[in-house]
């Protein structure tokens, strides 16, 4: 059993108890209270239903799910800056990255074919580094020229790239 990993969908980062509290519509959409208050109208920005974020309701039984995960394994809700990578746009710390995956592989950074038989630890850690090179936090994909782009967390894509560079013959 791991640990239950809940974000927003709008800026990619974790519910927590201060700016980032899972707030539902009245359509039944969760974001964190910081993107409702930032966002322009009261609009779902998933499904677009008028005024469905124009009162703060917090998600009560997210919260409550998310704060038993926390006490089940064990998760601190304060992270250091040192444990957090920096974004590769605005190089600012964050605590969640994200990949266009897309813009990775049209890149180059992650190749989708290979010339060799096979790739070598080194090659493929280099590889890796390269994609890490590129993550994103959540502000930037949705202020950049990544927003409406299909994104992934930059860890599960890396996971996934390296047992593909590895299983590849």
């Amino acid at each position: 059993m791991s640990k239950m990993v809940v974000d927003c969908g709008i800026c990619y980062d974790d519910y927590d108890s201060k700016d980032q509290v899972p707030c539902i519509g009245t359509c039944g959409h969760t974001i964190c209270d910081r993107c409702r208050l930032s966002m322009t109208s009261s609009r779902c920005p998933h499904c677009n239903r008028k005024e469905a974020f124009a009162v703060k309701h917090v998600n009560k039984q997210l919260w409550d799910l998310i704060q038993f995960s926390n006490f089940v394994f064990g998760k601190n809700e304060e992270k250091s800056d040192v444990d957090m990578k920096q974004c590769s746009e605005c190089h600012q710390p964050a605590k969640r990255l994200r990949i266009c995956r897309d813009c990775c592989l049209n890149s180059g950074a992650a190749p989708k074919h290979l010339e060799v038989e096979e790739v070598s630890e080194s090659e493929a850690k280099s590889i890796c580094e390269k994609i890490r090179s590129q993550a994103l936090c959540g502000d930037c994909i949705i202020d950049g020229e990544h927003f409406r782009h299909k994104t992934v967390n930059v860890d599960t894509f890396i996971d996934s790239y390296y047992s593909f560079l590895r299983n590849e013959k």
